[in-house]
């Protein structure tokens, strides 16, 4: 009898099969929105048989998870789309952009139909970020205009400050000399 490296021992169809039941059962849990039942499925899924990328893929509870599925398989559409997930609820939308232009390019490779979900999730990314982009913006422009009207200010106390006869300030014209 031959000696099997342990790493095939890990896809024997005993394990595989076991594994396969487990995870149509989280399956049939994340479809009746028990999400937390289907990710105790997904788990025993995966130690029951480590190296099947999809079986992190269905988990997905973390950005860990979705990284390590794509280590088994570097060309799981489903993993770098929910990669882009992960990223967008940490707000990495440069990240989230990119796993989902990776997994729109693997879509279009492997000729698979995922319909609209994935352009719209990259519209929805994009959107995101130019968002976030946009509120950086105008809260640095809101605190330059409080920075030079803070400026204005003082200068306007300190000509009065020097002036013999203050001028109101609704007076005050500065001029160009």
């Amino acid at each position: 009898m031959k000696n099997t490296p342990p790493e095939k021992m890990a896809s024997s169809p005993e394990k595989s099969s076991t594994a396969q039941e487990l995870k149509e059962q989280g399956n049939r849990l994340f479809l009746c929105r028990k999400y937390q039942e289907a990710a105790t499925c997904y788990s025993k899924t995966i130690n029951r048989n480590p190296s099947v990328a999809v079986y992190y893929t269905n988990r997905t509870l973390s950005l860990a998870d979705c990284k390590h599925a794509l280590e088994l398989d570097l060309h799981s559409v489903k993993a770098h789309f929910f990669l882009c997930q992960c990223h967008l609820e940490l707000e990495n939308y440069n990240e989230a952009i990119g796993n989902l232009q990776r997994a729109y390019n693997l879509v279009k490779e492997q000729r698979l139909n995922f319909g609209d979900d994935i352009p719209s999730a990259l519209r929805v990314a994009k959107k995101k970020r130019w968002n976030s982009i946009e509120e950086k913006r105008i809260n640095q422009e809101n605190k330059l205009h409080a920075y030079l009207t803070k400026l204005i200010l003082a200068e306007k106390e300190s000509v009065c400050l020097y002036a013999p006869q203050c001028v109101p300030p609704s007076k005050l014209c500065l001029c160009v000399i």
